[in-house]
């Protein structure tokens, strides 16, 4: 397609380096903003009776974004024993469709992805399960195959009294998180030194997968029939006919995958959000006239820990293992040890 270009980004950045108290603490700050223009999209409304075989590309797309990024470092000798550091980062960072190809939707705004972030995800409001029979048959009708007591009830966003596509709206944060941050500290004491760090993110949203985690779904492996295990948190509190709990954890449970519940709504939406003690250290230095009787330039012996604490409302599993809490988790580590210099 000699038709198709390059896309095309404009970019201003303004950035100040600040230093106080005699250098000891330096401040960088970064403030950007891009408009980004002739992004390869595919295009809208293309009636099949044009006969293509494939929809056209054309650079029409626009998106505009814009952020901050600050880091703060901190150096200071108390005295000649004693010294401290400390280090800390910050960045925010947003990124929107400025122009999306697609149809007039003035009658349909909610549906529209303009002035939307670009990883932020559409869906459906599951407003509960549903109850019983009766509770089905005197609901909007939803499209999505088979359903019935026990499954996901979406809401009726246009009140037309079916619920499909027309009815996703943008839920949650982005997929990506738009603040990145960390922090930490190190501080000595004559022979001894301890260090800390903490890293997290905000503003971001992952869904459980449901066709992961149901239980009891079998599949084939190599000749093997493997089934799903069932996790706590749905052991715990799920849908049946004798607790017909509508607003349980997880919907009825099947030894087979349910479209219906597999559509991506609120109902598995969880929050990102998460703040990580990443490492920890501690450690004593041999004296110097020590060392030198034992031919070593430094002898150092440490504790150390990495991926010890983590504070999130998302309490089922490592939030950043993401939406399938049946992988392997990220791992706790404790670390002694020795550093030898010759």
């Amino acid at each position: 397609n000699s038709e198709i270009g390059w896309e095309i980004a404009y970019k201003t950045n303004l950035g100040i380096e600040i230093g106080l108290f005699d250098n000891k603490m330096e401040i960088l700050a970064d403030l950007y903003k891009e408009e980004r223009t002739n992004i390869l999209q595919s295009r809208a409304d293309i009636p099949t009776s044009m006969g293509l075989w494939a929809t056209p590309l054309v650079n029409v797309g626009k998106a505009s974004g814009k952020g901050i990024d600050v880091s703060v470092d901190y150096n200071h000798s108390i005295n000649k024993n004693t010294w401290v550091t400390g280090r800390a980062n910050f960045t925010y960072a947003r990124s929107i469709y400025k122009y999306y190809e697609e149809p007039d939707l003035s009658e349909i705004p909610w549906t529209s992805r303009i002035g939307n972030p670009i990883s932020q995800q559409r869906g459906y409001v599951a407003e509960r399960l549903f109850i019983d029979e009766a509770d089905v048959n005197n609901s909007p009708r939803q499209d999505f195959g088979e359903y019935g007591p026990g499954d996901i009830k979406y809401k009726d966003i246009n009140g037309d009294n079916i619920i499909n596509e027309i009815d996703r709206v943008p839920i949650g944060y982005p997929t990506t998180p738009e603040i990145n941050y960390g922090f930490g500290i190190s501080a000595g004491y004559k022979s001894f030194d301890a260090s800390c760090f903490f890293s997290g993110s905000a503003r971001s949203s992952f869904w459980i997968d449901a066709a992961t985690m149901s239980p009891f779904v079998q599949s084939s492996s190599g000749g093997r029939i493997l089934e799903t295990g069932l996790a706590k948190f749905i052991a715990d509190n799920y849908w049946s006919e004798g607790s017909q709990n509508p607003f349980a954890t997880w919907p009825r449970l099947s030894n087979y995958l349910i479209s219906n519940n597999l559509q991506r709504s609120t109902m598995f939406m969880r929050d990102g959000n998460f703040l990580r003690l990443t490492s920890v250290e501690l450690g004593y230095s041999l004296p110097t006239a020590i060392t030198r009787r034992m031919h070593l330039e430094s002898c150092r012996f440490y504790l150390s820990g990495t991926n010890l604490l983590l504070f999130s409302k998302f309490d089922l599993w490592d939030v950043e293992m993401g939406g399938n809490g049946l992988g392997y988790p990220l791992q706790r580590v404790y670390n002694i040890g020795l550093n030898l210099s010759f």
